[in-house]
């Protein structure tokens, strides 16, 4: 599924806009329904600049940005590794903007939008460790 420049310009600035409902840290019932609506606006957004063209659903635009942030990313982590060989590809525009949207975020936080059954703290991250710790000096001694 191929998306024009235009597609992914409007995406990514009108995903900017709803960074709010995105970024809210609650997971309730009404919040994963205020962030699907915010979803369902950004494919209207989109679906109207190609009125010719293919209809996207506001699930394949949340794949389609989950995507985009994670070549970004890829790239990021690519052009920061030591050693010779090629210099990785350039970041596109959509890429680009992904990685402005995201300073000064956690990578432990994940991506706005997403779904997952509770928040991690620094905290859950420090006590998964403890545990596992304490399971390996068990085992030897």
């Amino acid at each position: 599924m191929f998306f024009t420049n235009l597609e992914l310009e409007i995406l990514m600035c009108s995903y900017g806009e709803f960074q709010h409902v995105f970024r809210k840290k609650c997971n309730t019932a009404a919040a994963a329904k205020e962030r699907e609506m915010a979803w369902e606006n950004i494919a209207a957004r989109v679906n109207a600049c190609n009125p010719a063209g293919e209809k996207r659903t506001w699930q394949q635009l949340k794949m389609k940005y989950k995507n985009i942030v994670q070549t970004a990313n890829r790239k990021k982590a690519d052009a920061h590794k030591m050693g010779g060989g090629p210099a990785p590809p350039p970041l596109t525009e959509a890429e680009e903007l992904a990685l402005s949207q995201y300073i000064g975020r956690l990578v432990a936080e994940g991506i706005p939008g997403g779904s997952s059954s509770s928040e991690s703290t620094p905290q859950d991250l420090l006590d998964g460790s403890d545990r596992f710790m304490s399971r390996e000096n068990d085992k030897h001694g």
